[in-house]
């Protein structure tokens, strides 16, 4: 008598289970991969599956896995840092920040909105409500390990990032810097690339201008012999060391140059060879 008493429980408490089960809207789909994984354990109108609370999140591989723990327009979302720190987004890959929904790397990420501060400067994340420099990726313009042709790495040698900004802060990089080339910055000093006595006498400012000698960390012209060597005392008549720079001295380094030549440029005044007198207007 007992056993069939007991049978009799079993079967009337089976029978209400299932009739529960049964009532449960969102059964088919709780019972799904996507529900597992994705967080979406809700029926939806229209018959599909969707993530309805957040309480489906937390309980998904999602959220996990990849910080995914807030449902936002039917779909589970990273919607706090907290919940990125948490996954192993962060704790395996480094994505710890919250970023449009999703887990990330902000020293990686180059977000449109700072592209113009981006190419200019390296500041290519948006944080905070501004545009900011936050590791050398940003600096070189790209994560890629050669510098974009047209980043403040390749250009100026502001590789690294400090305080939100890029800056100089190895001789090696100021020194495979295009402005090493241009202006003998060569060296790295105080968060900018300096001139040194041998960049400014590799660079484009000694042979064009005369401006081979150093002084506070810029190219300037010391001595007549670098100016009458340059290309500037053969177009343009400028060959002595005057102050920083190589000027027009005299009437003869004037009617010595190009500018003599073809443009008939041949008085010196104020540094410069001009027409002298100017032709009539």
């Amino acid at each position: 008598m007992r056993t069939r008493q007991q049978f009799a429980i079993f079967g009337v408490v089976s029978w209400l289970l299932l009739a529960q089960a049964g009532c449960d809207p969102n059964a088919s789909c709780k019972r799904t991969a996507s529900c597992r994984e994705q967080g979406r354990c809700t029926a939806a109108k229209d018959g599909g599956c969707i993530a309805g609370s957040n309480a489906n999140c937390l309980a998904s591989d999602w959220c996990r896995v990849e910080g995914k723990c807030a449902a936002v327009d039917q779909a589970c979302v990273a919607a706090t840092t907290e919940d990125c720190q948490r996954a192993e987004a962060c704790t395996e890959r480094g994505r710890c920040e919250v970023d449009r929904g999703a887990c990330v790397d902000l020293a990686t990420v180059f977000h449109d909105t700072c592209r113009q501060e981006c190419r200019a400067d390296g500041r290519c994340a948006q944080k905070g409500g501004r545009c900011t420099a936050l590791s050398a990726h940003h600096c070189r313009g790209t994560t890629a390990d050669q510098p974009a042709a047209d980043s403040p790495c390749r250009k100026e040698g502001r590789c690294a990032a400090k305080e939100g900004v890029c800056v100089a802060a190895k001789d090696e990089e100021c020194a495979a810097s295009l402005r090493c080339r241009s202006e003998g910055r060569c060296a790295a000093e105080d968060g900018d690339c300096v001139a040194t006595k041998r960049g400014c006498m590799a660079s484009a400012l000694c042979s064009g201008n005369g401006r081979c000698g150093v002084a506070d960390g810029r190219c300037i012209a010391v001595d007549n012999d670098d100016c009458r060597r340059s290309a500037g005392c053969q177009r343009e008549g400028l060959c002595r060391a005057v102050g920083d720079a190589c000027i027009a001295g005299s009437n003869d380094e004037c009617k010595a140059s190009t500018a003599c030549a073809e443009e008939r440029r041949c008085t010196a005044r104020l540094g410069a060879c001009v027409e002298w007198p100017p032709p009539p207007d």
